[in-house]
């Protein structure tokens, strides 16, 4: 047989033969393929490159120009850049020009034209069909064509007058303005001051476009005009120009200019790269455990193959072929299931990207201009899902070059005899790399807390990149998991020793699994790896929650409705009572700050008391004087008590000692730094305010010793309810209140990961169920002789489902127990890189993984096995 033409002929007609061993193969290859693939296409189709890229952020036009309130800027230290690089200005000049009205042509070439971008300038109150709204407001120069591509048109067109608006479909629907998909003719809205727009236009933002958006010309009356803004141009230069040499000419005049040959190849940053070297080594972790995770998966797959090849096999090496022969048979089957799997994950990958468009776009919450294809990362993804196919046959391969021909012919598998041991270099390996873990997450945690200290102490910046760390912690993992797959087979023939403790099933499942450590060992691998993913997410979300947890703020105690005054909603009394008559409250409390009377307002804003602290008002030491009733403070535990007896007294109380001068508090207006206007009024230590709004480091009266004290200026009221209001009421609040989502519930903090956790799980099902089912299955085809003579001496059929069974939960449960050993590595870093108070563990997600999938695992396993098997040959 020599050369490799009559093996490619024999590997080819078996996988046609058996096309579902073929295809679960490929589907084990490919998926990952697939997942690999579809994800760099998602992410360059949210985050655009090279010409995509210049045509959603400048259109058609050659440069984007930045007009600053700087009359000039210093000299340039690197080349001009979408984001970032802005020079600094000369030393002494200050923002010194309203740049809204500086003519951008003045400065640039004789031919060029410019056009101004859309750019979003803050928010506008729109009347809605019963109360109010805010929107995000865009404006610019809409209808020029330099800025064709920058946002998507879906009908009419872009507004060219102060009073016309184009608005977002959303938006439109929930100002009743469609027909449709199309807009009603003479649509037109009216804003909070009573300004009528026409609407002539649906047109949405390339991000965030399921936003509530108008778009409006520069001169619209609801841009309002700030001084210390920059403005965006979209730029034409004449074909002479040299976008470069115009760039740094217009340095001296105060303005940016980024060519578009520097968007669509962006120089290099005068900092070094973008590229971190701790989110290389997470992706190099990622991808290599991924390549691992196939060849364990589907290296067992095609020891099933191997296994039942083994009297075809047998053949080939009876009528002259080598071993190499037969090595040569499964390895190019694995080359097979290699190219279908991967070619096939790569055109789906694509196929979906099409297919999906809009569900992708949800979910990225931007549009698909144009599909990107990096074809380099998607070749290497599949080059790699290739490589992994052939590797996943290697040990097939030469295990089935090994078979003596007799015992091929006679379809004998060879069992393991060898002495049970569990290598020291494995076991050595594990400790070493759960060491190197809690070393390099404490050493993580540290740098990240001394980053948040010199952050909060002004001296430097939280973000940091803690790279020494990072490969600690991913050496540690690394080797952990090398050493688990390498004593794993040892492990499972180990187990074999408990046997004794379960019925027959239990008992023949563990023997089994100990004389196939072969099999059972790296399925029960692929098992705890892909828990491990999925349990290591769980643990990472559940730190993440738990440190978000501890930096959430409520704003009073839980179940309370707050209402907010200010600009949208003056406070008035009637307000407040007409509010508490809708919904189900039993109590209204009005929170307020107190100002002297006579104080001068600044822009519409009166500065309230403060009670100084120990350093007078410097380096935010002083506490705001806030207008509480005694019996809304009392509310609090511990602190609630000794406050309300104190305000009832009369007395300013305050957090700090140092506040008081003996007996005193010492109370100045805000704005007084240096406590000229201070005045001393009876005052009362109470430590430790709650935290809770804007009651922390706060100082309180009650609202009859604020009368004496200056003017109450009501700013929240709150709301003890006896339930949760309806929908209806809510909407009839929000008609008295004039605007929409003024009235919340305070719940505390809400978890947001409930769902994709439950998601986890059953990723973690799935790929259990794959790895169990393939190790069965393999334990099947080599144990039908087993079960046979088992039949024949008395056993009864559902002896049979009773052992699949038993196989299923024993993979299932030693590998979901390693996995989620392994994911509580990763875990245990997460608590330490996001801050969270303690390590978390979620309970619930990790018992459900723990004990209900193998479970699931085993019972599956026994309704999908037969109970009775044909009658085979026991003794050749």
């Amino acid at each position: 047989m020599g050369g490799w033409g009559p093996p490619l002929r024999i590997a080819v007609r078996t996988a046609r033969r058996a096309k579902g061993r073929t295809l679960l193969v490929a589907a084990l290859i490919g998926v990952p393929v697939l997942a690999a693939s579809w994800i760099g296409l998602t992410n360059i189709a949210g985050s655009p490159t090279g010409e995509t890229l210049a045509e959603t952020t400048i259109g058609t036009s050659d440069a984007q120009l930045m007009v600053s309130p700087y009359a000039k800027y210093g000299p340039q230290e690197q080349e001009p850049q979408l984001n970032g690089g802005e020079p600094a200005p000369p030393p002494g000049v200050v923002a010194s020009r309203d740049a809204a009205k500086v003519d951008p042509l003045a400065y640039l070439p004789p031919g060029s034209t410019a056009a101004r971008s859309l750019y979003e300038m803050g928010s506008a109150e729109l009347r809605g069909p019963e109360t109010n709204t805010s929107v995000r407001l865009l404006t610019g120069d809409g209808q020029s064509k330099l800025l064709d591509g920058t946002f998507k048109l879906d009908g009419g067109r872009m507004p060219g007058k102060p009073n016309e608006v184009a608005v977002s479909p959303e938006l439109a629907k929930f100002l009743a303005l469609l027909d449709g998909k199309q807009l009603k003719p003479g649509a037109a809205i009216r804003t909070a001051d009573d300004q009528e727009l026409v609407v002539v236009g649906l047109a949405r933002t390339l991000y965030d476009p399921d936003s509530r958006a108008l778009f409006t010309t520069p001169d619209n009356r609801l841009v309002d005009a700030d001084s210390d803004a920059r403005y965006y141009y979209l730029v034409d230069l004449p074909a002479t120009a040299d976008p470069d040499a115009v760039s740094k000419a217009l340095l001296g005049n105060g303005m940016y200019l980024v060519p578009r040959a520097n968007i669509i190849d962006p120089p290099p940053s005068l900092y070094g790269g973008t590229g971190d070297a701790g989110a290389v080594a997470v992706m190099a972790l990622v991808i290599g455990f991924g390549i691992l995770e196939i060849v364990l998966l589907a290296g067992t797959a095609f020891a099933v193959g191997a296994r039942r090849q083994t009297r075809e096999l047998g053949l080939v090496t009876a009528t002259g072929g080598r071993p190499r022969d037969v090595r040569r048979i499964v390895l190019l089957q694995g080359l097979f299931a290699g190219i279908l799997g991967a070619g096939g994950g790569l055109v789906i990958a694509l196929l979906l990207m099409v297919v999906g468009r809009p569900l992708w776009e949800k979910m990225l919450n931007a549009v698909i201009v144009g599909f990107q294809v990096p074809w380099t990362t998607l070749l290497v993804i599949a080059l790699l899902g290739l490589l992994a196919g052939i590797a996943a046959a290697v040990v097939p391969a030469i295990s089935a070059g090994r078979q003596m021909p007799m015992a091929a012919l006679a379809g004998r598998f060879t069992v393991t005899a060898a002495v049970v041991r569990i290598r020291r270099p494995a076991l050595a390996m594990v400790v070493a790399g759960v060491v190197l873990t809690v070393v390099g997450s404490g050493w993580m945690a540290g740098v990240l807390e001394a980053a948040k200290k010199m952050a909060t102490e002004g001296s430097g910046r939280a973000t940091v990149t803690p790279t020494g760390p990072i490969a600690l912690v991913l050496l540690g993992i690394t080797a952990t998991i090398i050493g688990l797959v390498w004593m794993l087979p040892g492990l499972v023939a180990k187990t074999a020793g408990i046997a004794r403790i379960f019925p027959l099933s239990g008992r023949l499942a563990l023997r089994d699994a100990a004389r196939h450590r072969h099999r059972t060992g790296p399925a029960t691998a692929a098992i705890m790896m892909a828990v491990a993913a999925t349990a290591a997410i769980a643990f990472a979300a559940a730190n993440s929650i738990a440190a978000d947890a501890v930096d959430y703020r409520p704003e009073s105690l839980s179940g309370d409705g707050i209402v907010n005054f200010g600009d949208e909603v003056p406070y008035s009394a009637s307000t407040v009572e007409k509010v508490a008559e809708l919904i189900p409250a039993k109590a209204t409390y009005e929170l307020g700050a107190v100002a002297l009377r006579g104080q001068q307002s600044n822009g519409g804003y009166t500065p309230g008391l403060m009670a100084m602290g120990p350093a007078g008002l410097q380096g935010m030491s002083g506490y705001p004087v806030l207008v509480v009733d005694p019996d809304y403070i009392a509310r609090f535990p511990e602190y609630g008590p000794k406050a309300a007896a104190a305000l009832r007294e009369g007395k300013v109380v305050v957090p700090d000692r140092g506040a008081l001068n003996g007996s005193m508090a010492r109370l100045t207006p805000e704005s007084d730094y240096e406590g000229k206007l201070a005045k001393t009024f009876p005052g009362a230590v109470v430590s430790s305010p709650p935290d809770v709004g804007r009651l922390r480091f706060a100082s309180f009266v009650s609202p009859e010793t604020a009368s004496k004290l200056g003017t109450v200026q009501v700013f929240q009221a709150q709301y003890v309810l006896e339930r949760e209001p309806t929908d209806d009421e809510f909407a009839a609040v929000a008609r008295v209140l004039g605007h929409d989502d003024l009235l919340t519930i305070e719940k505390g903090y809400q978890s947001p990961a409930r769902l994709w956790l439950l998601g986890l799980i059953g990723a973690a099902t799935v790929v259990t169920l794959l790895g169990v089912a393939i190790s069965v299955s393999l334990s099947a085809a080599e144990g039908r002789a087993d079960l046979a003579t088992l039949a024949a001496v008395g056993a009864p059929p559902r002896r049979r489902r009773n052992l699949a069974a038993a196989q299923a939960w024993v993979l299932g449960q030693l590998g979901c127990l390693l996995g989620v050993g392994v994911g509580a590595l990763y875990g245990y870093t997460a608590h330490a890189a996001f801050g969270s108070p303690s390590f978390v563990i979620p309970w619930q997600e990790i018992g459900a993984i723990v004990i209900v999938v193998p479970l699931f695992a085993g019972s599956l396993a026994w309704l999908m096995t037969r109970s009775r098997l044909p009658m085979v040959r026991r003794v050749d």
